[in-house]
């Protein structure tokens, strides 16, 4: 490799990882070292900004109700994508094209497009200050996405070992889960994670969706609380770092998984 190449990587690493660094380490800066450099060490680190934003600042409510929305938009999304595609490739459907059409559209539109009908009609549900309206809207709007990654990863799975099991007696419910379910581990990964970070991550349909205090997430409680506390740089580090952690070690567990569910779904 030219030594130049290997120089513009290495900058473009630290480039790409400085931030993230700089975040850690005021973190667990005392608040008496606030005011040095942030890129220097902090000479008495500490972890009391943690336990002041977990309790005081209200993250461990936060921390919980995120949790809570993104594994169950996580479950529900691998439910219904997996069952949608599987019909859409398996099972012999009158309309087929026509519902591929629908779900592309689906990709096409924008959230932020049709937020304010999405909010007319969680309200109208009566929905508005709860998490299962959020869960709803989240499905509704990442479902498309996860329908045809799954239905490409089907698309792999030869079609002789459905009919074979058809001719032995199973049902399509007994096929969709002893057979096509267990032979697609890694686009299952891949959706759960997939949509556990853009729950985990999403600040706009919270902010819309739940302003009651005891309902927000982590997205949201760290918007206010960089608005009522600016100046609290290594609080504002700490409630950051609690809310990228879970995400990291999720990549980090599961990247194989990842990697090989992108890759083979993405490609026939």
């Amino acid at each position: 490799m030219p030594l130049l190449v290997l120089v513009f990587l290495i900058a473009f690493a630290v480039l790409m990882t400085l931030p993230s660094v700089l975040t850690l380490l005021a973190s667990i800066k005392p608040a008496t070292e606030q005011g040095e450099a942030a890129w220097l060490p902090p000479a008495h680190p500490t972890f009391e900004n943690f336990i002041r934003v977990w309790t005081d600042g209200g993250f461990s409510r936060y921390f919980i109700n995120t949790a809570l929305i993104s594994i169950v938009d996580a479950a529900i999304m691998i439910a219904l994508a997996s069952m949608v595609a599987y019909a859409l490739h398996f099972l012999r459907l009158k309309f087929k094209t026509a519902l591929s059409l629908w779900f592309l559209l689906g990709m096409m539109v924008p959230a932020a497009a049709i937020v304010l009908p999405l909010y007319t009609t969680v309200r109208t549900f009566g929905l508005i200050n709860t998490h299962l309206g959020v869960i709803l809207s989240d499905v509704a709007l990442a479902l498309p996405v996860f329908v045809f990654l799954f239905e490409s990863y089907f698309k792999k799975i030869p079609m002789a070992l459905h009919e074979a099991a058809r001719v032995d007696g199973a049902s399509e419910w007994q096929i969709y889960r002893r057979i096509i379910m267990p032979a697609s581990v890694p686009v299952v990964i891949t959706t759960a994670l997939l949509e556990f970070v853009w729950s985990w991550n999403d600040l706009l349909l919270r902010l819309l969706l739940l302003p009651q205090d005891s309902k927000r997430t982590l997205a949201v409680g760290l918007l206010f609380f960089q608005g009522s506390q600016t100046r609290d740089i290594s609080g504002l580090s700490a409630g950051t770092v609690i809310m990228a952690l879970p995400v990291v070690a999720l990549f980090l567990i599961f990247q194989g998984h990842f990697v090989r569910g992108m890759t083979q779904g993405a490609v026939k």
